[in-house]
């Protein structure tokens, strides 16, 4: 019974946490534009709000991109404001390879992190259960070993 209760459960598990393995949430940050190599902004990081802070003044332009036919799903592109407009779509351009390969990589990282977390949720509780009746089992039998023979 343990065996076909502990399969059904692990099923449940896979198709409950399918959609995560799949398709995982990521929420997407941007790259600070300009003089050098660009920088990841991480989407909830003091970089991106101090980013935000200068797009407020005016002294960032904001471009928010997002590619269907790549792995670049949606992410923002941030240039000083005295740039040129087309010399920043030639740099957005430019940069998508890069981009998507970051943003690939996090995909992976997350659909890795969703399959151990499905993996350990899907053996741990019947092994925890397997245990529990085996506890209780010992008990009723009066903490005494069982020897069959």
């Amino acid at each position: 019974m343990w065996i076909v209760l502990s399969v059904i459960w692990c099923v449940l598990v896979g198709l409950f946490m399918w959609n995560s393995i799949a398709n995982p949430y990521l929420s997407w940050g941007g790259f600070k534009m300009g003089e050098g190599h660009p920088e990841y902004l991480e989407p909830f990081g003091e970089k991106m709000s101090a980013v935000r802070a200068l797009k407020e003044r005016k002294l960032l332009i904001e471009y928010e991109i997002s590619f269907d036919q790549t792995g670049l799903r949606e992410t923002a592109f941030f240039f000083p404001a005295s740039a040129v407009h087309e010399d920043n779509l030639k740099a957005i351009e430019a940069y998508i390879p890069k981009a998507t390969a970051l943003q690939n990589a996090k995909i992976r990282r997350a659909r890795y992190d969703a399959l151990w977390g499905a993996g350990w949720s899907a053996v741990v509780p019947p092994f925890i259960i397997l245990a529990l009746g085996l506890a209780i089992r010992w008990a009723l039998l009066g903490f005494r070993p069982h020897i069959t023979g």
